[in-house]
């Protein structure tokens, strides 16, 4: 999408601007007024900013208040080396990058010189102004990036205690992936950050010439789902177009202020937007009213470093819930290839789930560790699609080798899955789930607590649920009969504590028996 910046800007004049920025400003130190004058003059030819002094006693003088990139100094000064002087200029510039300049071709001199952090020497005798000159933007190259270098990581010192919150959200977001939960602990972040009475974060869905809030959480948001903006329309409208950050002192008197979008449930005054950016604009991140004073450029920076980190936490959440959706549509499609092959248990597979659910909630389990198992139990059977279909329309497994081939689908399903990185956690539990408590299952022969936890909480569910719902194999039982038989066979082939559990929430939340 094309950018467009609609600010109300006065006349510039754009190479005038560029040769400001990039004027470098030098010291040029030498007790030959001539020489060290003609150098000097060299360099202000070339657009520099050029401080001249005679003497190291006067440039050490100027010095903290010049700020210089780069120093082009005479070793041998009556007063001081270059040097001597090049340490002074360091210790109130760490950043400024010295070039000596010298009458001798004294190589150990070079070489105190290259301790000393001098970034090069240079004869006098044989002066290269071509050499000087590129010399010269070398060492301001180096003092800018080495400045620029040192500024970040101060700003991130600086502003650590403000994002600590945030690093930790984008931990969890990266173990559940939870968008809204993002956006709200991103919400309490930013009023934090800039003490501000109100915050809003907004998600959009970009259009050719508009957006649509896809998601909007925080203060007053609630309406804001679906609102359909025009790219002129809105000062989060704006930061978004412009993917800059905005401090507005007084809002409605913003010509592009809509009340739609930007007001605020607060009586304080002043508006920061910031964009949400990793790769492209997700949305914009507002705080209004701060609580105490006005908003001010810092506050505009930390909620735009803020918008920065939450944007690649955004993007997490976003691109687990992808993730999720794909994982769930295609369960369901092999579920639904299965049921079409396993003619004699339509539906076992999801009331697996669900009986798996009811045993995994009694159990207290976290939202992750419940979703895996819930897609588990509705897979456990995947590994019959590369059964013969004749033997799933059997109404009798009478050989031997039959029931074999029959037991072989747990071990199907780990090839058939295994090569789809999503879904490792759910393997174990789908390649376990015929194991028994005492090591007489298969495909194993695992035993007790070195079963998955998973793998037992599905052995339980689905041997229910088969119990209540046999047909072609044998008639169904009554759930209180299903109960009781998955009673007697606990601490053998079931989990003692797995099947108490399941018991008790079954009674209770499906035949409405008082709790025990």
């Amino acid at each position: 999408m094309t950018r467009v910046d609609r600010a109300h800007t006065a006349p510039y004049h754009p190479q005038r601007v560029a040769a400001e920025a990039n004027r470098a400003r030098l010291l040029v130190v030498d007790d030959d007024a001539a020489f060290g004058g003609m150098i000097a003059e060299v360099l202000r030819d070339k657009g520099n900013e050029v401080t001249h002094c005679t003497s190291p006693e006067d440039a050490i003088t100027k010095a903290p208040a010049g700020g210089f990139e780069a120093a082009v100094l005479d070793l041998m000064m009556p007063s001081m080396s270059g040097i001597e002087l090049a340490d002074r200029l360091k210790a109130a510039h760490r950043d400024v990058q010295v070039i000596i300049l010298t009458g001798q071709g004294d190589k150990e001199s070079a070489i105190a010189g290259i301790q000393h952090g001098i970034f090069d020497y240079l004869e006098k005798a044989s002066i290269d102004i071509p050499r000087l000159e590129r010399a010269v933007a070398s060492a301001v190259s180096r003092s800018r990036l080495l400045r620029h270098n040192r500024e970040l990581v101060e700003q991130l010192q600086e502003n650590n205690r403000l994002l600590s919150t945030l690093h930790q959200m984008a931990a969890r977001v990266s173990a559940e992936g939870h968008l809204d939960r993002v956006l709200a602990e991103l919400v309490a972040a930013a009023k934090v950050t800039c003490d501000a009475e109100a915050a809003r974060v907004l998600l959009f869905d970009a259009a050719a010439d508009r957006v649509v809030v896809a998601h909007a959480v925080g203060d007053g948001a609630s309406t804001l789902p679906g609102v359909r903006l025009s790219l002129t329309e809105g000062l989060v409208t704006r930061a978004y177009e412009r993917d800059a950050a905005d401090l507005v002192a007084d809002p409605k008197a913003d010509p592009a202020y809509s009340a739609r979008v930007d007001a605020l449930p607060t009586s304080m005054p002043g508006l920061v937007c910031a964009p949400l950016r990793h790769g492209r604009v997700r949305g914009v991140l507002v705080v209004g009213g701060r609580r105490t004073g006005a908003f001010g450029t810092a506050d505009r920076d930390v909620l735009s470093i803020l918008a920065r980190h939450a944007a690649v936490a955004i993007d997490n959440a976003l691109e687990h819930e992808r993730g999720v959706n794909f994982f769930t549509h295609t369960c369901n499609i092999l579920v639904s290839f299965l049921e079409n092959q396993d003619v004699f248990y339509p539906g076992h597979s999801r009331r697996t789930a669900r009986l798996a659910d009811m045993i995994t909630r009694r159990l207290g389990l976290g939202d992750a560790e419940r979703r895996n198992v819930h897609f588990a139990a509705l897979m456990h059977d995947i590994g019959k699609l590369l059964l013969p279909p004749e033997l799933l329309h059997s109404v009798d497994y009478a050989s031997e080798k039959d029931r074999k081939v029959l037991q072989s689908h747990p071990t199907l399903a780990l090839d058939l899955l295994k090569q789809i990185t999503v879904w490792e956690e759910i393997l174990p539990m789908i390649h376990e789930h015929h194991e028994r408590w005492d090591g007489k299952g298969y495909p194993l022969g695992t035993a007790g607590e070195g079963i998955p936890l998973g793998a037992r909480i599905i052995s339980v569910a689905e041997a229910f649920d088969a119990m209540t719902n046999r047909k072609a194999h044998g008639p169904a039982r009554t759930p209180q009969e299903a109960l009781a038989e998955l009673e007697a066979f606990a601490g053998t082939q079931f989990d003692p504590k797995i099947v108490r559990l399941f018991v008790a929430e079954y009674r209770q939340t499906e035949l409405g028996e008082a709790k025990s």
